[in-house]
């Protein structure tokens, strides 16, 4: 039986029904809050673990943010010195052409000197290219390449550091067990007794060359070296009766044949060049001809040594860091590029120096030997060729990849935060209007006890006046 309680006090079914009605203003009032920040967790006590689980996927975001950008600049960097590398492709390929027409003969002095002063402007141009800025960071003018000292001029002709992994210097020791040597051939059979055809086939091509009965070692010679840049192959009198012909390059590529498809025409030798062989840093390591390829746990690098190079080097030291890139989030994991120096005054190899063909310099098209300057546009040009394909190299699977994964790593940390505390609308709004319907029941329940307790009441202010 239920018992009546004092006038004026609350009965448990009123307490029942305000704490409920309490317990819905509380939820409307949460779901009101979260649906106008959108946010799940607006104060610690909405979910403590939540909210450091939270602000550390938000500062990994931030982070992934950081290393984005620097992904960005990294492209824009390496895509510039791209584009300025290629320039410089282009205009080599143009000087070759130049140094080809002058070699085939034919032309004026006047034209000659023309083609030198085209060959002058590609030079300089070739120059500026290589200047090419990025935020005030010169490219490709050996600024923002690894450093060398100690290097010997006389014995090693060049290097170029492809990369470093270490902030430490890197000494370089060289010992040359092996010479690298031409494709040679000996003809010693003096003036020609009969016209002859002969089949000169070398690293630059093939063609053919008629020698008339009675040529003499002279007219040999004269006549291989009109071609030559057709062949990559020369030849050098020595006597009345003996001509020496060589391949212009060096090592095992440097492979030549003389065949008489008419007459006869002896020869002696292999016509087979010969690879430099060399023990660097305690490796033995065989070269392409005199350019040897290095790669270890701290430096990779080529090396290119004088053909007559022999025995212990001076040893030089790789300096510097290059270009570096932070590319992840962690501050630790730093890729490093250094970029080739592209001057005419680095440009080359063995035969020579790019800017060795500017005016009034020894190779220069208009007092030089064009077969030398085909040299050592092959070579500047081989150079060039491969600084560009190493930017390339480092823009397509260095700098792409790390803007792919950190891609990934922003979608999923993003996700992850987004589920941890952003407030599903759709679900708040249903949990509000479920919380509006039972604090509506709550205060029609209370008027209910009110009116319950105003009958009871009525009810005893009857009998007490009945007594």
């Amino acid at each position: 039986m239920s018992r009546i309680g004092a006038v004026g006090s609350l009965t448990a079914g009123h307490l029942q029904v305000l704490r409920g009605l309490s317990s819905a203003t509380q939820a409307i009032a949460t779901s009101t809050e979260r649906l106008a920040t959108l946010k799940k967790i607006n104060r610690a006590a909405d979910n403590p673990s939540g909210l450091v689980l939270a602000g550390r996927l938000q500062s990994e975001l931030d982070a992934l943010a950081a290393a984005s950008s620097n992904v960005s600049r990294a492209q824009a960097l390496t895509a510039t010195a791209d584009a300025a590398a290629g320039d410089i492709v282009s205009k080599l390929t143009t000087a070759r052409g130049l140094a080809l027409e002058v070699a085939g003969g034919g032309l004026t002095a006047a034209e000659v000197a023309g083609k030198q002063l085209e060959l002058d402007e590609i030079l300089a141009s070739i120059n500026r290219s290589a200047q090419t800025e990025f935020n005030g960071q010169r490219l490709l003018d050996g600024s923002s390449g690894f450093r060398l000292s100690g290097v010997n001029s006389s014995s090693i002709r060049d290097v170029d550091v492809l990369s470093k992994t270490t902030e430490d210097d890197v000494t370089v020791s060289v010992n040359v067990t092996t010479t690298a040597l031409q494709g040679a051939l000996s003809y010693a059979g003096g003036a020609l007794g009969a016209d002859a055809t002969l089949e000169v086939s070398g690293p630059e091509g093939t063609t053919t060359i008629e020698l008339s009965s009675g040529a003499t070692t002279q007219d040999i010679e004269d006549a291989f070296n009109a071609v030559s840049h057709l062949t990559g192959v020369t030849a050098t009198r020595v006597n009345a009766t003996t001509v020496n012909f060589a391949t212009v390059a060096y090592g095992s590529a440097a492979e030549f044949s003389i065949t008489a498809l008419a007459g006869t025409f002896a020869t002696a030798g292999t016509g087979v060049g010969r690879d430099a062989v060399a023990t660097i840093n305690g490796t033995s390591v065989t070269a392409d001809g005199t350019v040897f390829s290095v790669s270890s746990g701290q430096a990779a690098f080529t090396l290119e040594i004088a053909p007559s190079a022999s025995g212990a080097l001076a040893d030089f030291t790789i300096r510097g860091s290059g270009l570096q890139f932070a590319l992840s989030t962690n501050p630790n994991d730093v890729s490093r590029l250094g970029l080739a120096n592209l001057t005419t005054t680095s440009l080359g190899g063995s035969t020579g120096r790019l800017s060795t063909l500017a005016s009034g310099q020894a190779n220069a098209l208009t007092t030089g030997d064009p077969l030398t300057a085909i040299a050592i546009l092959d070579e500047a040009h081989a150079e060039a060729l491969a600084a560009q394909a190493r930017i390339g190299a480092f823009e397509r699977y260095t700098v792409d990849t790390a803007e792919t994964l950190l891609g990934h790593q922003t979608e999923q940390t993003a996700a992850a935060l987004s589920d941890l505390q952003d407030v599903d609308v759709a679900e708040e709004s249903a949990r509000l209007a479920q919380q509006e319907l039972w604090q509506q029941a709550a205060l029609e329940a209370l008027q209910v006890l009110n009116l319950q307790s105003a009958s009871v009441l009525s009810l005893l202010q009857g009998t007490v006046a009945r007594w």
